[in-house]
């Protein structure tokens, strides 16, 4: 049995049986799988940097961190449903609320994406994270 197993796996002749042939195709759908998760989760970046950009230029704006930039956020997020935890951070050297003209500021946006399969296993949780900078246009007396 041993020498059998042995001799099919050494030859040289060139055909296959039905098993190397489920065991080839089973492997590039497998691949294939993994390689269309990969591009999903790289088009999460783009838009999670997307998301990023948008509070950038609404804080520069309006000077500070406010509801409409919570309303944006959610608007923004609202596209993402394969991300978990969903979140964004406004830092700046004083207050969030109030930038002073020229004053830069930093917007982070995290969230939660997974590597599955085909049917979204989840095996493979990897987090994201989008950052921009900006400076703050807004005046304030």
């Amino acid at each position: 049995m041993k020498k059998g197993i042995r001799r099919l796996l050494l030859s040289e002749r060139g055909d296959s049986s039905y098993i190397s042939s489920f065991v080839y195709i089973l492997v590039v759908a497998i691949m294939i799988a993994f390689i269309i998760n990969v591009f999903h989760i790289i088009s999460v970046k783009q838009e999670m940097d997307h998301i990023s950009d948008q509070l950038v230029k609404q804080i520069q704006l309006n000077g500070g961190k406010s509801n409409d930039t919570d309303a944006l956020f959610n608007y923004l997020a609202g596209e993402l449903s394969e991300v978990s935890g969903l979140t964004y951070q406004v830092t700046s050297s004083g207050s969030t609320d109030r930038i002073q003209i020229g004053t830069p500021f930093y917007v982070s946006v995290t969230g939660r994406c997974y590597l599955g399969g085909f049917w979204k296993f989840n095996l493979v949780p990897i987090n994201i994270r989008a950052q921009g900078a900006g400076v703050s246009e807004h005046y304030w007396k």
